[in-house]
């Protein structure tokens, strides 16, 4: 099945952006991280990369041409597909859609398996065979994939950008009971952004190297479209109430309190814009968050309909700090950390 490549979504404000030129042509193959193509928006330049290995079967929007954010813009056939695996099409040597995702995961060329499966054909089991040591029992031998949209970064300025989706359906499960609790203790209620604070935090802190020679993790929160700032100070060491605690208190002062340290996260609400905030700040931020409004979306999972609650955030990071190899293990511990809720209460 081919995957789309889609006109990357670099901010909440962007609506579409502009193909400058193809880096591959149709029938080129390409690898994880390769350059596609350049593209432009009205407030940056940047460069396309692949997020799989295979082959650019089609491209739908030439040089030149203009799409929206989100819309397919080219077409790449996986190097293994759901009824061939891998390298020449073998007629006795098809393979299951699991077995060929098995083996694509594991890095396993099929065409080296003995098929178990009819007429040869290449099943789940054969290749979890091949993956078992000769010697001892079957054991795991590979950690689920990352999410989809944290493996790769799109480059924009000195920063590695993420365009997440989370569903925070479960949080807003649990969030309404604590919610009343916290309204009797401290007479205001969490918010929906006291725990993306702390999902924020606890993923930037996640990576030794981010703090880069820092004390702690300094924090600042830009609420009501620009009009309120909050400061917190040595923020990983900080809880959800402590949180909302400082936010409830703060006053709707100007970006930095007199004698404050520059923060190395910004963190926007939706309505805020992202790129003032930064241009005020007297030094560039490790990370900056800024999240968007929900909404509520039907998804299918195992044949069933599901309710999602859909959070759109963005997430930059300071290419100037870490790889990003580790960048990417911050976004998907982010997304982690804002679909189970439970984890931002320890």
């Amino acid at each position: 099945m081919a995957i789309t490549i889609e006109m990357p979504r670099l901010s909440d404000s962007m609506h579409e952006g502009t193909v400058l030129r193809w880096l591959k042509k149709t029938g080129d193959f390409v690898k994880v991280g390769d350059h596609l193509a350049d593209i432009e928006t009205d407030k940056a330049h940047v460069e396309l990369q692949a997020c799989e290995d295979g082959t650019l079967t089609e491209i739908l929007v030439p040089e030149g041409g203009s799409a929206a954010a989100g819309a397919p813009i080219a077409l790449l056939q996986p190097e293994f597909g759901a009824a061939a695996c891998g390298g020449p099409p073998r007629p006795s040597a098809t393979c299951s859609p699991l077995a060929a995702r098995l083996a694509a995961e594991a890095g396993l060329n099929p065409a080296t398996l003995r098929g178990t499966g009819p007429r040869g054909k290449i099943m789940a089991a054969d290749v979890r065979a091949a993956l078992r040591p000769a010697d001892g029992p079957a054991r795991r031998v590979q950690t689920p994939l990352a999410p989809r949209d944290t493996r790769h970064a799109t480059r924009v300025d000195n920063f590695y950008l993420y365009s997440l989706e989370a569903n925070m359906a479960y949080l807003a499960a649990i969030s309404t009971p604590i919610a009343v609790q916290c309204e009797k203790l401290i007479g205001g209620r969490y918010s929906l952004f006291d725990y993306v604070v702390r999902a924020a935090v606890k993923a930037c802190a996640s990576e030794p190297e981010w703090l880069a020679g820092d004390a702690a993790a300094e924090l600042l929160m830009v609420l009501d479209k620009g009009e309120k700032y909050v400061f917190i100070e040595n923020a990983s060491g900080k809880t959800i109430y402590n949180i909302a605690m400082e936010r409830l208190a703060a006053p709707a002062a100007g970006p930095l309190p007199a004698g404050s340290v520059a923060p190395n996260i910004l963190l926007c609400d939706s309505g805020v814009n992202v790129a003032a905030q930064r241009a005020v700040l007297p030094e560039m931020p490790h990370s900056i968050i800024s999240i968007g409004g929900t909404t509520p979306k039907t998804g299918i999972e195992a044949g069933r309909p599901v309710s999602k609650l859909i959070l759109p955030v963005t997430l930059y990071v300071n290419a100037g700090i870490l790889p990003e190899c580790k960048a990417s293990n911050i976004a998907a511990e982010f997304k982690t950390l804002l679909e189970n809720p439970v984890l931002l209460l320890l």
